[in-house]
C-alpha cells in the first residue's frame, strides 16, 4: 500500500502534467517519461506500490553530475538545469515569467521553449543549460562545484545570465524555484526500508536578512543578490486533496494573478511538498545581460561565521579555481591519449570518465554512484582503483587499496554463511549478499597495483601479511565439496544467489595468481603454498567447466558456451556475460591458464553472446530487461584481447552513443552511463516494453572505469609480464581512425612493468606505411604491432629488417623506431 506522501506526489504529478496547458507546473523529465508510456506494472519485489516505485524514480534514472574530487557529496543536474544536492532535501531550478502577459515559461515543459545542455568542456564538470523561449528571451545557467574557506568545505555555484538573442528589449522576471523532487526522484522507499533519497520538504522558510532559505533543518540556497519578490507555499490546513497543491502554488499564482504570495515560511506535514519561488526583475536590450549567482551549501554550514565563509570568495574566483584545477588535473597529469580527428571524441570521453571517478571518490573510497550506489564495494572498487592506477591517478588507487581495503579485511572468528569470517574481504554488502568474489578481486587489485607502482614502492610488501597471504588462504579453505566457491550473489547480474557462479572462481584464480606472483617478487616463504592453492582451484574450475560443456553437448546443444555456473547447465541466456571476465579484466586466456580447451570454449561463448544478446549494445534481459553499458564494454574489451578488434569497435561505437541519449529532443545524459540503459531512452521510445526494468546509478563508476581501461588497452596493453614481457602497440586502433597526416600518441602512460611507456604512430596512406616512434619504454620489454591496415609486406626496426610472419610484427626490446609497409 502506498504511503500518503507517495500517493499525493503521484497524484500531483500526473494532474499537473495533464493540466499543464492551463497552469504550467515543473514536472521533472523523469516523470514525463513515465507518463509518456505509463504502465501499472512495477517491481513488486522492491516496492510496495506503483506510487512508491514512481516516487522513487525507479525507471528513468538519468542526470548529470558536478562535484569536488574526494569529497563526500555530489550534486545532480537535471535535464532542465535542476540542481539536487544528493543528501539535502530540495532541488533548485530556474524559469521565466512575463508579468505583462502572465506567461510562465518553464524549461521542464517541451512547449515552453528550447533547452540545450552540454559540458563547458569535456574535462570540465561544468554543466551549461540554455533555455530560449519563443519570444526570444534566453537564460544560460552555468553550474559547477567548488570549495570555500580554510577547511575547504564544498558548495555548488550556479550562475544564471539572462539575455536577448535578437537584441530587442525584453523585460520580465527571472525566477528560482525550490522544490522537493529532484532529478533522482522524490523519495526512494523500498521493502528493505531504505529511504536514500527522501526529499520531503515539511518545512520551508525564507530568511531575507540573510538572503538564504531553510529547508527542513538544513540550509538551502543562498542568494548573492536579494530577490525582489518571493513566495513560500505549503499545506497549512492539512488538506488531503491533491488539487490543493496545484491551486496553492507559485506557478498558479503567477499564471493566474501575476504575483507571489509574499509568505516567508510554510509547512506541509501531509506530503512534504513545500515549495518556494524567488524572483528578480530584468530589463535587457542589445547585448545587455542580467545575472544572478546562487550558492548551494553542500557541506555542513551552521552559523553566521559559516555564512560569511560561504559568501567570502567571489563566484568568479570560485569558477576560475574550478576551471584551473580540472584543467591541470586532466590535461596536465596522467595518461594523455592522443587520437586522430575521426575519433577525437574518444579522448574527450576519456577525460570526462576520469573526472567522474575522481568526483565519485569519497576520501579515497571510490563509490560506483552518487545516489543509491554511494557506498563501497570491493568488487566495483577493484576495477575502479586499477583503472585509476593505469591512467595516472595512482595516489587515489594507493589510498583505496592501501588504506580502505585493510579496513574491510575481517579479523573475527565467526562464520559468514558457510565460510570463515577471518581473512574475508568485505563489509555489509559482501557479507549480507555472500559476495565470494571479493577476495579474488582484492588480491588481484593489490597485485596489479604492486606491479604498476614498481619495486621501489614496495606496495605489496607492506600489505603481504596478513592482507594478501591470509586472504589467499581464505580462498584455499572456503570452497564447496566440488572445490568451487560457494553459492552467492557476488555480481547480481549473473543469476540467482542460491547457485554457484564461475565468475567467483575466475576472480579467485586471478587473485591467487597475483598473490603467488607477489610472494615470488618479495621472496616470501609461502610461494609454493599459494601456487598450490591456485592449482587446486584451477583443477576444480576447469574440471567443472568441462563437465558442463559435456552435459550440454550430450543434451544436443549445438552452440558452445560456458553458462553462469555448474548449476545452470544449458542455461543459454545473458547471465553468461560473466565469462567475459575470463579475458577482461582477468587475462586468464594469457598462457591458457585453464587449458586450451577452456580457452576455446570461452572464445565461443563470446560469439554466442554476440549472436543472441547484442543489438548495438549488450541486452541483459535475464536480470534487468535493459542494456548494460559496462557489460557492453566488458564484452568489447574481451573481443579486443581475443583478437577481434572489429567487434570491439562496433561495441565501442554503441557505448559512446549510449552516453549521450536523447528523448524528444532533450539530452538525457551528457557523456555518462547508468549501470543500466533503458530501452525506451536508448531508442527514444521506439522500443518501450510494457513491463518494468531495473536501473541503478549514474554516472556509474564501474562503467567509467571500464571505459578508461578499454581506451587505454586499445592504445597498448601488456602481456606475459612474468616470463616474456611485451607490449602490444595500437592493438585496437582501426584503419579508419587514422587518415593521412594524423597521429596516434601516448605519453607517460603507467604500465604493469612499473615504468612509463609512450609512442607516436603515424600513417602514410600513399606510401602504405605505418611508422612508430617509441618515446618511453620499460627496460627489457619487447613490442608487438598487430597491423590492421593491410597485409604486412615488410618491417624494419632501427633501420634493420625484421622477419615478417603474419600480421603481428614482433619488434625487439630497445627499439626506438620501427616501420611497417603493408599491401
Amino acid at each position: 500500500m502506498a504511503q500518503t506522501h507517495e500517493w499525493m506526489f503521484y497524484e500531483v504529478m500526473w494532474r499537473a502534467w495533464a493540466g499543464r496547458e492551463q497552469v504550467p507546473y515543473p514536472v521533472p523529465w523523469w516523470a514525463q517519461q513515465a507518463f509518456r508510456r505509463w504502465s501499472d506494472d512495477f517491481d513488486s519485489g522492491t516496492y510496495e506500490s506503483k506510487e512508491a516505485a514512481f516516487a522513487s524514480n525507479a525507471l528513468y534514472r538519468y542526470w548529470h553530475m558536478v562535484g569536488v574530487k574526494d569529497h563526500r557529496q555530489e550534486s545532480l543536474i537535471g535535464q532542465a538545469g535542476e540542481i539536487e544536492p544528493v543528501y539535502d532535501k530540495y532541488s533548485l531550478s530556474f524559469f521565466l515569467h512575463d508579468p505583462a502577459t502572465g506567461a510562465v515559461r518553464l524549461p521542464q515543459l517541451p512547449d515552453a521553449g528550447q533547452v540545450e545542455q552540454r559540458l563547458e568542456a569535456p574535462h570540465l564538470p561544468v554543466v551549461l543549460t540554455t533555455f530560449r523561449t519563443a519570444d526570444d528571451v534566453e537564460f544560460v545557467q552555468r553550474t559547477f562545484a567548488g570549495t570555500v574557506g580554510a577547511s575547504q568545505r564544498d558548495l555548488v555555484v550556479t550562475r544564471v545570465t539572462v539575455g536577448s538573442p535578437t537584441g530587442q528589449e525584453r523585460t520580465g522576471l527571472l525566477c528560482a524555484a525550490v522544490l522537493p523532487a529532484g532529478p533522482s526522484g522524490f523519495q526512494r522507499h523500498d521493502r528493505n526500508g531504505r529511504q536514500i533519497t527522501d526529499r520531503r520538504l515539511t518545512f520551508l522558510r525564507h530568511l531575507p536578512n540573510e538572503q538564504r532559505v531553510e529547508t527542513n533543518s538544513g540550509w538551502g540556497p543562498v542568494f548573492d543578490t536579494a530577490p525582489q519578490q518571493y513566495g513560500v507555499y505549503g499545506n497549512a490546513d492539512f488538506s488531503s486533496d491533491p488539487a490543493t497543491y496545484l491551486t496553492r502554488s507559485a506557478f498558479h499564482d503567477l499564471a493566474v494573478g501575476g504575483k507571489l504570495n509574499g509568505a516567508l515560511e510554510a509547512q506541509d506535514q501531509v506530503a512534504g511538498l513545500c515549495s518556494a519561488v524567488f524572483a528578480w526583475p530584468f530589463q535587457i536590450a542589445e547585448d545587455e545581460v542580467f545575472e544572478i549567482d546562487v550558492r548551494l551549501p553542500v557541506d555542513q554550514f551552521s552559523d553566521s561565521a559559516d555564512l560569511a565563509e560561504l559568501r567570502g570568495t567571489p563566484t568568479a574566483e570560485l569558477e576560475s579555481a574550478n576551471r584551473d584545477f580540472w584543467t591541470a588535473k586532466l590535461l596536465g597529469q596522467g595518461l594523455q591519449p592522443g587520437l586522430p580527428r575521426p575519433v577525437a571524441h574518444l579522448t574527450d570521453q576519456f577525460r570526462q570518465a576520469r573526472s567522474q571517478l575522481l568526483i565519485l571518490s569519497d576520501h579515497g573510497e571510490i563509490h560506483p554512484g552518487p545516489t543509491v550506489y554511494d557506498s563501497f564495494w570491493i568488487r566495483d572498487s577493484s576495477v575502479e582503483a586499477t583503472a585509476c592506477s593505469l591512467v595516472g591517478d595512482s595516489a587515489l588507487a594507493e589510498r583505496q587499496l592501501g588504506t580502505h581495503y585493510p579496513l574491510k579485511f575481517n579479523r573475527g572468528t565467526g562464520r559468514i554463511g558457510p565460510c570463515a569470517e577471518y581473512g574475508f574481504y568485505g563489509g555489509p554488502h559482501e557479507k549480507d549478499d555472500r559476495e565470494w568474489d571479493s577476495n579474488g578481486q582484492a588480491l588481484w587489485a593489490i597485485g596489479r597495483f604492486d606491479r604498476t607502482s614498481g619495486r621501489q614502492a614496495a606496495f605489496g610488501t607492506k600489505l603481504y601479511v596478513p592482507y594478501v597471504r591470509d586472504a589467499a588462504r581464505w580462498l584455499r579453505d572456503n570452497r564447496d565439496e566440488n572445490g568451487l566457491l560457494h553459492s552467492g550473489w557476488s555480481a547480481e547480474h549473473l543469476g540467482e544467489r542460491h547457485q554457484p557462479h564461475y565468475w567467483d572462481d575466475f576472480w579467485g584464480l586471478a587473485g591467487l595468481y597475483e598473490a603467488a606472483r607477489l610472494a615470488e617478487r618479495i621472496g616470501a616463504p609461502e610461494v609454493g603454498e599459494l601456487w598450490g592453492a591456485f592449482d587446486d582451484l584451477k583443477r576444480a574450475t576447469a574440471g567443472s567447466i568441462r563437465w558442463v560443456l559435456g552435459e550440454q553437448q550430450r543434451s544436443g546443444a549445438w552452440e558452445t558456451y560456458i553458462p553462469t555456473g555448474p548449476g545452470d547447465v544449458g542455461r543459454r541466456d545473458s547471465t553468461m556475460i560473466g565469462t567475459a571476465a575470463y579475458f577482461h579484466p582477468l587475462r586468464l586466456h594469457m598462457g591458457s591458464k585453464l587449458g586450451d580447451d577452456i580457452d576455446r570454449a570461452a572464445r565461443y561463448t563470446l560469439d554466442t553472446m554476440y549472436a543472441h544478446f547484442v543489438t548495438g549494445g549488450f541486452r541483459h534481459d535475464a536480470a534487468w530487461y535493459a542494456y548494460g553499458p559496462y557489460l557492453t564494454m566488458q564484452l568489447a574489451h574481451a573481443y579486443l584481447l581475443a583478437g577481434d578488434p572489429g567487434r570491439m569497435d562496433e561495441l565501442l561505437g554503441w557505448t559512446v552513443g549510449a552516453g549521450f541519449p536523447r528523448t524528444a529532443g532533450r539530452a538525457a545524459a551528457l557523456g555518462a552511463w547508468n549501470e543500466q540503459h533503458a530501452y525506451p531512452v536508448a531508442s527514444d521510445f521506439a522500443e518501450a516494453p510494457f513491463g518494468r526494468w531495473y536501473m541503478g546509478d549514474i554516472p556509474h563508476g564501474w562503467a567509467a572505469a571500464e571505459y578508461l581501461l578499454l581506451i587505454r588497452d586499445i592504445l597498448f596493453f601488456e602481456a606475459d609480464e612474468d616470463h616474456d614481457p611485451h607490449l602490444y602497440i595500437a592493438p585496437g586502433v582501426r584503419p579508419h581512425w587514422v587518415p593521412g597526416d594524423e597521429r596516434v600518441t601516448v605519453d607517460a602512460a603507467p604500465t604493469l612493468f612499473g615504468s612509463p611507456f609512450g609512442y607516436r604512430l603515424a600513417h602514410d596512406p600513399a606510401a602504405r606505411t605505418v611508422t612508430v616512434d617509441i618515446t618511453q619504454a620499460p627496460e627489457g620489454v619487447r613490442f608487438v604491432y598487430p597491423c590492421q591496415f593491410g597485409e604486412v609486406r615488410s618491417a624494419e626496426a632501427n633501420g634493420q629488417e625484421l622477419a615478417v610472419t603474419g600480421q603481428d610484427v614482433r619488434v625487439p626490446a630497445g627499439t626506438w623506431r620501427f616501420s611497417v609497409t603493408y599491401a
